[in-house]
Order: C-alpha cells, then structure tokens, then sequence
C-alpha cells in the first residue's frame, strides 16, 4: 500500500511557504504522493447540492482562497525530487481540453515523470455558467476529452475526431515523461462515472467512500470494464476516505483488502495553524508506520 497526502491548496495555509513545508516533510517522511483539489471560480450563490456532506451545503465561503490546481503542482514540484503530484481531482469538463493536456504534459516533462491526474465531471453548475461550459453534458464531454489527453501525449501529429470536439492534425510538444501511460484516474461512484472509468480511465479515484461502499462500486465497475473489454485487475485502484475518515493502520488494511494500492488522506487544514499540520503529517506517518517517520 502506498499512503499520499493532500496539500493546503485552499483556505488559510494555501500560501508559498506553507505548501512548501507540508511538500517537503510528507516527502521526507514516506508518503508517495501529494494532492490538491480544484476550483476556479466559486459563485456566491448557488442552488447545486455539494455531494460530499449531509446537509449538501458547501464546506466554505466563496471568498475562500483556492490555489490554481497545476500552479499550486508546479510550485511543490520544483522542491520535491520523488514524491508524485496529483489532482483530486481537476474539474476537466470546466476546461477546453489541450489546456489541460498542454499543462499536464508541461509539468510532467519538468518533473520527471511525476504526474497523476485525478479527473472528475464536477457538481457545480454555477461555476459551469461562470466558465461559459455546458453542465448538462458534462460526463460525455469528460469522455472525450480523457481521449483527447491520451492522443495529445502519444505521438505526433495528434487529430481527433468526435461528437463535441473536432480537431485536424496538429503538434504537442513536450510531451509528458511518462508519454501516454500518465495515469488518469476517475472520480465518482455514480454509474455514469463507473462507466466512464471502465471505458477511457487508467484507474479509479473515489472520496469520501468507506471500505464497504468501495466494495460495493468495485462490483459494478467490473460490470462495466468487463463490458468495455477490460479488466479490473489492470486498473490504478486508489481511494481518498476525506476529512470525516482519519486513516489508521486497520482501516488502510481495509482499503487493501479489497485491491486499493494508494490512499490519499486528508487533514483539516482551514482549522489549523501551520504547526499544528506540520505536527499531523508527521503524526500520521507514525501512524501508518511510513519508512521515513520521526520516532518519538
């Protein structure tokens, strides 16, 4: 099992050195892989129901400051030298797609390899209508355009040809270090998503999900990667159990039960001074008993 971290990259710690402190200890003491999230422009009103908590309400103001995702990556990656970089995940369908090609494969290349891209269909229609992007056909654009970031890191001349995009031969270049095989892993549970993993993804990246209901998801994403021609047992298996679900050593063996080889965990930053998280990563790395964790 291999254990990565989020990074303050929204709220009070989401500032230059605080990104570079928690980078360079959770390197130091063992985690693989370091996230942040994504959001480009939060409206101040907004009827969409947040999924990830009960009452469906936004855990933040839209004042709050929220790091660009692949700035946020690029800043952290130039004082790490192994650790992997991920989103967790970027809103792909807010962005005209060789953006986001352009910028994945740009920070790979700088990094030496290092990109994981966490992708998912977002839940936010308001910020759809702020970005001038269709939120209706959110998911089918999505599929393409994971298409279209495979073709654009394999060789040249890229084309692609679909139902939303059109685009006649052209060059990318750099291409990313690791070429076509830059994994891109999908969010969400819902069919749709499962779905959508199955058929274009390198491997799945639910939150929020306890062991049971990641059980549960895995059976019907066999389903459909069987039906797709693929297998699950190929698939990038990673989960990330949020803020309301502290890792443990028994819970992480749990995950891996059932096939999960990363877990990405989560500390509450905005109610944290930049010791106090400082103190958490470290604690935690004793926790899951990480190869670089300070002995107390």
């Amino acid at each position: 099992m291999e254990y990565g971290i989020t990074l303050p990259s929204a709220g009070p710690l989401a500032a230059p050195d605080a990104l570079m402190a928690v980078a360079t200890l959770a390197e130091a003491v063992g985690y693989t892989s370091l996230w942040v999230t994504d959001h480009i422009a939060l409206p101040e009103q907004s009827a969409s129901p947040y999924p990830y908590r009960p009452d469906r309400k936004p855990p933040w103001p839209p004042t709050i400051p929220y790091l660009d995702a692949f700035t946020a990556l690029t800043w952290v990656g130039a004082v790490t030298r192994r650790v992997r970089l991920g989103t967790s995940v970027l809103i792909l369908p807010l962005r005209p797609p060789l953006i986001v090609a352009k910028a994945v494969a740009t920070l790979d290349f700088l990094t030496g390899g290092r990109m994981i891209l966490g992708v998912g269909a977002g839940w936010l229609k308001e910020e759809f209508d702020l970005l001038g992007q269709s939120f209706e056909d959110r998911g089918p654009r999505m599929k393409e355009a994971i298409r279209i970031l495979k073709a654009c890191w394999g060789p040249d001349p890229v084309s692609f040809q679909g139902r939303f995009y059109r685009l006649p031969p052209f060059g990318l270049d750099p291409k990313p270090a690791q070429g076509a095989r830059l994994p891109v892993l999908g969010g969400g549970e819902s069919d749709a998503a499962l779905r959508r993993v199955a058929e274009v993804c390198d491997g799945w990246h639910p939150l929020n999900l306890l062991p049971e209901q990641v059980a549960e998801r895995l059976g019907r994403l066999r389903e459909w990667a069987a039906r797709a021609g693929r297998s699950v047992s190929d698939f990038f298996l990673t989960a990330r159990p949020g803020v309301s679900h502290p890792l443990t050593s028994d819970l992480a063996a749990r995950y891996e039960a059932l096939g999960i080889r990363l877990l990405v965990a989560d500390l509450d930053y905005r109610r944290l001074t930049l010791p106090e998280a400082l103190a958490q990563v470290a604690q935690l790395a004793r926790t899951l008993r990480l190869p670089g964790a300070p002995v107390v």
